[in-house]
């Protein structure tokens, strides 16, 4: 294999699976007959912008798919927004142990109820995306049935061993846990400390896992038009419960900053500190852009949705 055969070979992995399959060959010749032995990057750059639009075309997010395409498309966007926003949530939920505690009686009011509606969204938000997988499972039955089952098989084996993987390791941190007292959990102990991090990276890496198990077999369903346009107003209440969840939270940090700012800076009640806690403002950063992204892709649905 010449050195312009293979990095075509790679330029093509680019692509997706179904294009490769059907234009890979012709590309691959093309490149190589007019390369003088190797690639010039100008070629390398179109290859690579191409690939880059044929994703977003075979994702249903170019202006030139079909309509069930863009509102499959749109939806599928909002669905990985929201994994993308759990991982931020959860960020936040961990960064707001026991803040009660720590905020004095007559200025727990609003951060309470702020904390309220951001469990809310997130019990709402996760109702939705459910009802989502539910309306498609007709249509996932249908295609495993028809012999599509191979197609999905390695993404979703993957991810399910990673969800086992996950929950052997939460039995064994729950476990190490129970020994240790409430100085060695809270990162006194390195050891356990390094544990824990590995096993949230294990959640996050089952929970990427699944959201392309779940893409990848969303594009290969034949949606009727009534359950694409559900699946459109399902994108577009996700897209809401991801916007008051990060409303609420601003709301929850504000009240803290003026009522307990030692909490934000974890220092003891009472002292001083800043406000503006580095984990809480990357978390915050990152639910603004899975609520933007989100909110992009229930438009799109929205708009591109069959009229009943």
């Amino acid at each position: 294999m010449t050195g312009a055969e293979r990095t075509c070979r790679r330029l093509l992995r680019l692509y997706p699976a179904d294009w490769r399959a059907r234009y890979g060959e012709e590309l691959t010749a093309l490149v190589v007959e007019t390369s003088c032995g190797g690639v010039p990057w100008r070629v390398r750059a179109d290859v690579s912008l191409a690939a880059a639009r044929e994703r977003l075309r075979s994702a249903g997010l170019s202006g030139d798919a079909p309509p069930g395409e863009r509102v499959r498309g749109g939806a599928l966007l909002a669905l990985c927004a929201w994994a993308l926003f759990v991982v931020a949530g959860a960020g936040v939920q961990k960064l707001s142990e026991h803040w009660q505690a720590a905020t004095p009686a007559g200025s727990r009011g609003v951060p309470s109820a702020a904390f309220t509606a951001l469990v809310a969204g997130a019990a709402v938000g996760t109702a939705l995306v459910l009802a989502g997988i539910a309306a498609a499972t007709p249509s996932l039955v249908r295609l495993v049935r028809g012999g599509g089952w191979p197609l999905v098989r390695r993404k979703v084996v993957v991810a399910a061993a990673l969800t086992a993987l996950a929950a052997a390791a939460t039995v064994g941190i729950v476990v190490w846990a129970r020994h240790l007292d409430a100085a060695r959990r809270d990162g006194r102990d390195a050891a356990y400390a390094g544990a824990v991090a590995a096993w949230a990276l294990l959640l996050v890496c089952s929970l990427a896992a699944w959201t392309a198990a779940a893409v990848a077999t969303a594009r290969r369903l034949e949606l009727s038009p009534r359950t694409l346009r559900l699946e459109a107003l399902l994108a577009a209440g996700v897209a809401a419960a991801m916007a008051a969840m990060t409303a609420a939270t601003a709301v929850w940090w504000a009240a803290l900053a003026t009522s307990a700012p030692w909490f934000l800076a974890g220092r003891p009640p009472g002292e001083p500190g800043s406000p503006l806690a580095p984990s809480l403002l990357a978390a915050g950063v990152v639910m603004l852009a899975a609520t933007a992204l989100g909110a992009a892709g229930a438009a799109r649905a929205l708009r591109a949705a069959p009229r009943p």
